[in-house]
């Protein structure tokens, strides 16, 4: 009984909305109401300012981190741990404080992993790292998972960390696809399924983001 209720109130820890309070005590403004909707630091950082956006990564990554973390100070199973991670994300994405609204999940999955297993997150984060310089960050997010499903299974660390990425792909993946309703007043319903769940985007974004970088780095 006391794991299912720890699960639950690892649900409630990822939903306390760090970006929307952020923004909203530093410039009063409705983060969900601005860029790409989302509480996310990315969010945050790009349309609200760069110290709340660190601010905001911070707390994200603290509320996945320590959903694990304390679940395995109390001595629950590798089960527990694992959904204890997935609730954190699954709050941080569709948190019960702003009507299901939320950010992404990046940061709270990468601090979750940072408990289960910190040598598949450093090795994984390195693709996801090279492509956000390169391409985009949203394709890295996308390899990160196989790449530690692939090391976990390396390392024997599939019953924990391969499983937990395997599950914490979907409630990533899913949150891409919103706000859903959109996709079914499409005319292009699956154009714009396959721009989401690729690009985190409505449309397909194939410009290398080095390119900009080079730019302004020759002008």
């Amino acid at each position: 009984m006391f794991e299912f209720l720890w699960i639950i109130f690892s649900y409630l820890l990822g939903s306390i909305p760090s970006g929307f309070l952020i923004t909203r005590w530093s410039t009063k403004k409705n983060v969900l109401e601005i860029g790409w909707r989302k509480t996310s630091g990315s969010n945050v950082f790009k349309y609200v300012g760069k110290w709340q956006g660190a601010l905001t990564g911070i707390f994200d990554l603290l509320k996945g981190y320590l959903a694990v973390f304390l679940a395995r100070k109390l001595g629950l199973s590798i089960e527990t741990q694992i959904f204890s991670g997935i609730a954190a994300i699954c709050g941080h994405n569709w948190s019960l404080f702003i009507k299901f609204a939320g950010g992404r999940g990046v940061g709270t999955l990468i601090g979750a992993f940072l408990v289960i297993s910190p040598k598949i997150l450093s090795f994984s984060l390195i693709p996801f790292i090279l492509l956000a310089l390169i391409w985009n960050a949203s394709i890295g997010t996308i390899l990160f998972f196989p790449t530690a499903i692939f090391l976990s299974i390396y390392f024997n660390q599939f019953e924990i960390a391969g499983i937990f990425s395997i599950l914490a792909l979907f409630p990533i993946l899913i949150k891409r696809l919103s706000p859903i309703k959109e996709i079914f007043q499409s005319k292009e319903k699956e154009i714009l399924i396959r721009n989401r769940l690729i690009f985190d985007n409505d449309r397909t974004l194939l410009d290398l983001r080095i390119k900009k970088i080079l730019r302004k780095f020759t002008k």
